[in-house]
């Protein structure tokens, strides 16, 4: 019992040690691991503003402008610097410029961070439904205020909207129609169910018919009083033409609603504008008034929906890649001059191997599954073509590389043909101190991780 209450506090120190060896191995596991992220993120990040700069035409300051850009919104936003640098993409395919990029990402931003919609296609939603409607970059946050505004207070989404835009956006933009009143009418006809293609082939009949009218449609346009032009000649606003086409509808019995609607809209139109013309005065209001009074609505939105631990989570990932994309930045020189000058090495080593050296790889299919440390077989091998093959003058190099399975255990062999070493050497090469990256730094490397 003495003996063994006097190893008690021998065994509490060695278990204190193999913890703190375990919290050690733990720690470098996953430095590893996040050094590996921040080099997975720069690249990422790095590539994706290559696309940018492709499609964008943008280089030196210019370029260096749209990078610092992105990593700002990566580090303050619930977007990371790489979805930012997505989102550019579509800016830039719209063929906006630098100004009109980094004038218009914070609107983008707001817009899918309140819609729950991804960045990317936010932003081709509103780079083409503004290019259409002849609004320019600047314009891009009250753009997103506006769409914001109206998935609030109808029965719709960003997502679906952008669909209605798909087919209506180029029509009404040619007639000059302005973005509030069609996102009016987008969500009125919404309330009623029709949503996405359907209210865009709805509103697109119906401006073209009105625009272009058959006889059909130019004698139910006379017989309620409707006219696309005012007093003066001009054109007037969906909004108020709108208003003109609720108004004289208004007397109408249900089956004169329908045949009117019928005659005008057509059979694809005609349930969405008996959506527009029925929808009570109330509803009409407050739509349109909540539209009027949308500054601010996505960021408002926005803040509101990353005001939980979700949304925590989120903002804290995107500053996260945001820190190692600097941290990335560092270190993205140094390793791309290694890549280069390994990659200028490689066809040196490639005709060198086949002009002078036979290779025979002798690997087990049931060892290629598993993964090895790096650094390990590059060194054998380099030192057995320089120190040993490189120095033969009678024959041609053989140098083999096997690897077997045994007993649970991988076996790695590198075997040249080469002038050999002195006993002495063998004896001693793992211990002693080298000018370069060998066999003992391989050996260390392999007893400190295992």
């Amino acid at each position: 019992v003495r003996n063994v209450g006097n190893a008690e506090p021998r065994m509490s120190k060695a278990l204190k040690k193999i913890g703190a060896a375990v919290v050690a191995a733990f720690a470098v596991d996953k430095i590893k691991d996040f050094g590996k992220a921040c080099i997975s993120a720069g690249m990422d990040f790095d590539s994706q503003m290559s696309t940018v700069a492709a499609i964008s035409g943008a280089t030196g300051e210019e370029f260096e402008i749209l990078r610092a850009k992105a990593q700002e919104m990566g580090a303050t936003t619930a977007f990371s610097a790489t979805e930012s640098a997505q989102a550019m993409e579509y800016m830039a395919m719209a063929g906006w410029k630098t100004t009109d990029i980094t004038n218009g990402l914070a609107g983008v931003m707001n817009l899918a961070a309140a819609s729950g919609e991804d960045l990317a296609t936010t932003s081709d939603i509103v780079t083409d439904a503004m290019t259409a409607f002849g609004m320019s970059a600047d314009q891009s946050t009250y753009f997103a205020d506006v769409l914001a505004q109206t998935a609030t207070n109808a029965n719709t989404n960003v997502g679906m909207m952008g669909e209605t835009f798909k087919y209506v956006a180029p029509l009404a933009g040619a007639m000059g129609y302005n973005i509030e009143d069609m996102s009016a009418a987008i969500g009125l006809m919404a309330n009623a169910g029709i949503k996405g293609s359907q209210s865009g082939t709805s509103l697109r009949n119906i401006i073209t018919n009105l625009a272009s009218p058959t006889d059909t449609v130019a004698g139910a346009m006379d017989d309620l009083g409707i006219s696309l032009t005012d007093s003066d000649g001009k054109t007037k606003s969906f909004g108020e033409t709108l208003s003109d086409l609720r108004i004289s509808f208004a007397d109408l019995d249900e089956v004169q609603k329908t045949q009117y609607a019928s005659a005008i809209a057509g059979k694809e139109g005609m349930s969405g504008l008996l959506a527009l013309i029925n929808s009570s005065d109330e509803d009409f209001d407050k739509l349109t008034d909540s539209i009027k009074n949308c500054t601010g609505a996505s960021e408002k939105m926005a803040e509101i929906r990353l005001d939980n631990l979700e949304g925590d989570v989120t903002l804290f990932k995107s500053a996260l890649e945001g820190a190692q994309i600097a941290i990335s930045d560092k270190l993205t020189p140094v390793l791309r001059n290694l890549v280069e000058k390994a990659t200028d090495w490689l066809p040196t080593v490639q005709d060198k191997l086949l002009s002078a050296i036979d290779v025979v790889m002798d690997i087990d299919e049931n060892v290629l599954e598993y993964e090895s440390l790096n650094l390990i077989l590059q060194p054998l091998v380099e030192n057995a073509i320089e120190h040993g093959i490189d120095l033969l003058t009678d024959r041609r190099g053989v140098i083999t590389v096997a690897a077997k399975l045994y007993n649970g255990l991988i076996h790695i062999e590198v075997k040249d043909n080469g002038i050999g070493m002195p006993k002495e050497t063998a004896h001693t090469f793992l211990t002693s101190e080298s000018g370069g990256y060998g066999a003992r730094n391989v050996n260390d490397r392999i007893r400190l991780f295992y």
